[in-house]
């Protein structure tokens, strides 16, 4: 009974996660005109919510592990719910922009302990299709975010889209509260140097990448100096706040560059979707919701499936099938222009097959790849892959937009065809981070299961030979 507990708490925490990350881009006009914002704090209001997630989250794990995973977590539902109630009261820009800052940090915190939770809770046959579940429940959050935000102000405000994740915050919690286990690791001196350098390393680096102009830039080299400091200071301090020693093994390198790579090109291409029937063919705000759930709905379908396949078929395998179709559909909506919207929705079928399958099996690959004490850092560092995938697409996007269409508005048929050409770029390049990622899953396939493919190359050969001889 606990088990499915866990499972569940999870699922919901992932779901109003993404919710609460993704649904403010559509409230932003009112929430600006209601709370007087000006221009560069309509940036903010996203911009410190993933400056907050980025940074927090491998300081963080090393809290969570030594002072108890359900604790902890527990803790992090308080924060959340506050950090909400301080958006639904908010009175002023400033209030809502420090509500947003505790919405990172408390959702980075939640993403790291809800994949400790069910790997430390459930056995290890029961991981894949747990984080199956969870992997849908994220999807569903993000893809639907922009639909909840939408319906609930049509119908009411977005201060009630706030509201309406109060209750659920209080049923996680008491449902969390209900468990009786407990999971904690040797505490020992937290790393405050170095949490210090890495938290001002990947704020400095997120919104480098968000903004990506002079400052932009300018930001991005800054970090990665600071990023080589951290790297030295983390090898001298005896208790560090991320092992550095899990960089060594390319398997695990591999697991979170295909994270990173799913949330890269998957997130992106609903904008670069969105975009091309919103201002290219003019339909509706309705009807591309209604093809924006396409993808969606069958990931959620496969989801689970590809967490119950992982007991029978390497997670690398089916996680580099699924980059396969994640890289068809991004050649294809890289030439959608050229072709009707049955094309489209052809793609967003490749799309969904891709993003379902290849969820629950690549955490769980990167995940049990690790002993027990480093799993606080192998959740961290997932989470993070995940999340800096989504902002440095994100960031190139509005880069490869800046250069093609300045001064342009959307919607002018001058610029449709300036339009089309950044989306695909950007999708051309989506179509190559795919590629790189299903050729580096399979490759780990082959090199590190060495003694496995030479059975089966000798196997191979003995058939073949038998066969030549029969014909002969």
């Amino acid at each position: 009974m606990e088990d499915k507990k866990i499972v569940i708490v999870a699922a919901l925490t992932q779901l109003i996660e993404q919710l609460i990350c993704n649904m403010t881009v559509v409230a932003l006009p009112q929430i600006a005109i209601d709370l007087n914002f000006n221009i560069d704090m309509m940036m903010w209001v996203n911009m410190i919510y993933l400056c907050s997630l980025v940074a927090f989250c491998i300081p963080g794990a090393k809290i969570i592990s030594q002072y108890g995973v359900k604790k902890s977590t527990l803790y992090c539902f308080i924060l959340l719910f506050i950090s909400v109630l301080i958006s639904i009261f908010a009175v002023n820009p400033y209030l809502f922009l420090l509500s947003r800052g505790i919405q990172g940090l408390s959702c980075a915190l939640l993403s790291v302990s809800i994949y400790m939770l069910i790997v430390n809770d459930l056995d290890e046959e029961e991981v894949g299709p747990a984080l199956g579940i969870v992997g849908s429940a994220g999807y569903i959050g993000m893809l639907i975010a922009p639909s909840f935000m939408g319906f609930t102000m049509f119908f009411t405000s977005w201060r009630i889209a706030f509201l309406i994740f109060i209750p659920i915050i209080l049923i996680l919690f008491v449902l969390l509260r209900g468990v009786k286990k407990e999971w904690t690791t040797e505490k020992q001196k937290i790393d405050n140097l170095g949490s210090l350098i890495y938290v001002v390393t990947m704020a400095l680096l997120a919104y480098g990448i968000t903004i990506l102009d002079e400052w932009g830039i300018v930001l991005v080299v800054a970090s990665l100096i600071l990023l080589i400091l951290f790297v030295k200071v983390e090898k001298r301090v005896e208790n560090p706040i991320y092992n550095l020693k899990l960089l060594k093994d390319a398997r695990y390198v591999i697991g979170n560059y295909a994270a990173m790579a799913a949330y890269f090109t998957t997130t992106i291409a609903f904008s670069a979707i969105t975009f091309y029937l919103l201002y290219i063919h003019q339909y509706s705000e309705f009807f591309i919701g209604l093809i924006l759930l396409i993808a969606p709905i069958i990931m959620v379908g496969l989801s689970g499936f590809s967490g119950r396949l992982t007991k029978r078929i390497d997670p690398r395998i089916i996680s580099g099938v699924a980059m396969a179709f994640i890289f068809a559909s991004m050649l294809l909506y890289s030439f959608m222009h050229h072709f009707t919207l049955d094309y489209v929705i052809f793609a967003s079928v490749l799309q969904g097959i891709g993003a379902g399958l290849f969820s629950a099996p690549n955490n769980k690959y990167v995940l049990t790849l690790v002993d027990v004490e480093d799993l606080p850092d192998a959740s961290s560092l997932l989470s993070t892959s995940k999340e800096f995938g989504k902002i440095l697409s994100g960031g190139i996007y509005t880069l490869i937009f800046s250069i093609f269409i300045v001064g342009g508005q959307l919607g002018d048929s001058s610029v449709n065809h300036l339009l089309m050409l950044s989306t695909h770029i950007m999708m051309m390049l989506n179509a190559v981070v795919a590629f790189s990622a299903m050729a580096l899953l399979f490759y780990s396939y082959t090199k590190y299961e060495l003694e496995y493919n030479l059975r089966t190359v000798a196997y191979i050969k003995r058939v073949f030979s038998t066969w030549v001889k029969d014909m002969f």
